[in-house]
């Protein structure tokens, strides 16, 4: 088991090598305990999952974590770590007042969170756009490392998931329509328009 599951990794480095720079999986490898852990949990989806790591977007200094193409489409991964924090959702409202889902951190409110991955979205629509692919879906990921989750192990706020490491590769191996060439291609097109962050050399 131990010999396949290396295979698969090495079938997926393989297939990433022929668009994407090297420098992608090292900016996961030397980057946040939270991007490390997400991105060896995608590696070991093997070729079901392409993941594209730490993506300069275009005219901005902010960066996406984790892009991963996976058979039901395009899945914007953002990680965050913090240990030990309960993660849930309050829903407030409704009869009244305006009905209000919030997502709690700690028992703070950090639907701000939520909210940040929209920029995320639109610029992966952006890079997709024109190409065959400008219709895949695309949906936002939020995944917390090392937090307490509900026992479902999943909260949908909006159009927004959050989940851990492992309810996070779950969704992204999940089936779909596009096969391993799609998804290649897909993944090489977004390569190019959000090349991997450069890392310093040494």
């Amino acid at each position: 088991m131990k010999i396949e599951s290396a295979r698969r990794t090495q079938r997926s480095a393989d297939c990433c090598s022929l668009f994407d720079d090297p420098q992608s999986t090292q900016a996961w490898r030397k980057g946040g305990i939270g991007e490390q852990r997400v991105g060896e949990r995608f590696s070991k989806l093997g070729d079901t999952v392409i993941a594209l790591h730490d993506r300069c977007v275009p005219r901005s200094r902010a960066n996406i974590d984790h892009i991963v193409i996976g058979p039901s489409g395009v899945f914007v991964v953002d990680t965050k770590r913090y240990a030990g924090a309960k993660i849930a959702l309050h829903r407030s409202g409704g009869f009244l007042s305006p009905y209000r889902e919030q997502l709690m951190v700690r028992g703070r409110d950090q639907t701000k969170m939520v909210e940040a991955m929209e920029w995320q979205l639109s610029a992966v629509r952006t890079a997709l756009s024109g190409s065959p692919f400008a219709d895949v879906p695309i949906r936002a990921v939020l995944c917390f490392v090392d937090g307490e989750l509900p026992f479902s192990g999943k909260i949908d706020i909006g159009d927004v998931r959050v989940r851990g490491p492992k309810g996070c590769a779950r969704l992204v191996a999940d089936d779909g329509p596009f096969n391993a060439a799609e998804r290649e291609q897909i993944a090489r097109y977004l390569a190019e328009r959000l090349p991997a962050k450069r890392m310093p050399t040494t």
